[in-house]
């Protein structure tokens, strides 16, 4: 924290309860609305409780792990960084994780060393519970890049580049509405304007999710585990409990008897920019390696058929490459260029590979 400025907060670990969820949320889109990057391109998110929850309140996260920045002239809230356990496996050995997550100031209390004081102090919880290391995903330009830096130099920790995103994969179905929240070029809105209509689906093989497929859905999920370099390990209560929250679609490709055979799911989130925010849908988990292109297309459509029954204006996420982009495509999803570097940060060295070819991350 700058000098001068240490008698004016207080930084302090807390535990994160249920009904903290609508004053944090408020004070990340606050704090998020406010940055320069969002105020000039948009695309940035509207956090309410839903949201909040989908990233904090999965049954196996650690609700101690979270820090906040207490103004205390006013006794107000002005900042805040949670963490994310995560388990990571690299090759065949798994190791303790977490993701330091939206790290956030409000707006009139920024430019004052409270987002790296709040880096310092969960880096500090995190080492002492034997986390080895965290990671996190920034755009170039994101300011949360820098704190991870000066952290990791202070605290004499290793970062590493594990991989460069260079593109998102994107499905729109009102590309107006699209338009008003994100700075596209003109050329691009007419694009999404040809390409947001929905063909119908003919298959009798794709449907909406069943409670009694959670089982066999994980089944499948813990494959991605299994063929991919670097990996994060689903734990199967989360994931039963992802699938029973209000925003998620889960749709699945099923073979005659039933049985599950691929699924692509997506959450809700608010996408914003430029005072307006509506419902789209964040793309988390695709499994479609044992389908036939044609198979995982209709999967694709009858995705975006659920998702703009919700009122969602699109579909979205950063692209990397454990599942093949070719059915979605076919589906009229489309790359859109976007920078992202995930980074890790270590505590201790971990023998990766030297290229990382293959890589399976959800986005909780």
């Amino acid at each position: 924290m700058k000098k001068g400025t240490k008698s004016e907060y207080i930084i302090e670990q807390f535990t994160l309860h249920d009904e903290d969820f609508k004053e944090f949320a408020k004070l990340i889109t606050s704090s998020f609305l406010s940055d320069g990057a969002a105020q000039e391109e948009g695309a940035t998110i509207v956090f309410n409780e839903d949201t909040f929850r989908m990233m904090f309140g999965a049954p196996s996260g650690n609700r101690d792990l979270f820090v906040k920045a207490i103004h205390k002239e006013s006794n107000e809230i002005v900042g805040f960084l949670g963490a994310i356990p995560r388990e990571l496996k690299v090759i065949d050995k798994n190791y303790k994780f977490a993701i330091p997550s939206w790290l956030c100031v409000h707006s009139k209390h920024q430019r004052k060393g409270i987002a790296t004081a709040l880096g310092e102090k969960l880096f500090s919880i995190c080492r002492d519970a034997k986390y080895v290391g965290g990671f996190s995903l920034f755009e170039p330009e994101q300011y949360g890049k820098d704190i991870s830096r000066i952290v990791a130099e202070k605290e004499n920790v290793i970062i590493k580049r594990l991989v460069s995103i260079d593109k998102f994969i994107i499905r729109v179905f009102d590309a107006e509405k699209l338009a008003k929240v994100v700075k596209v070029k003109w050329f691009e809105k007419l694009a999404f304007r040809i390409l947001q209509g929905i063909p119908k689906v003919k298959s009798n093989h794709v449907r909406n999710h069943k409670k009694s497929d959670a089982d066999r859905l994980f089944k499948l999920l813990m494959e991605h585990v299994q063929r991919n370099q670097l990996s994060i390990v689903p734990k199967k209560k989360d994931f039963k409990w992802v699938l029973e929250q209000p925003g998620v679609i889960c749709v699945v490709h099923t073979d005659q008897d039933d049985i599950v055979q691929g699924f692509i799911l997506a959450w809700e989130f608010n996408l914003a920019g430029f005072g307006y925010h509506f419902p789209c849908g964040w793309l988390d988990i695709v499994h479609t390696h044992n389908l036939v292109i044609r198979e995982a297309k209709e999967l694709a459509h009858f995705l975006s058929i659920s998702s703009k029954k919700r009122g969602w204006i699109g579909l979205q996420t950063p692209y990397i490459p454990y599942f093949d982009p070719k059915p979605l495509q076919k589906a009229k999803f489309i790359f859109f260029p976007k920078t992202l570097h995930l980074d890790m940060m270590l505590l201790k060295e971990i023998d990766f590979p030297e290229v990382v070819e293959s890589f399976y991350f959800d986005w909780r």
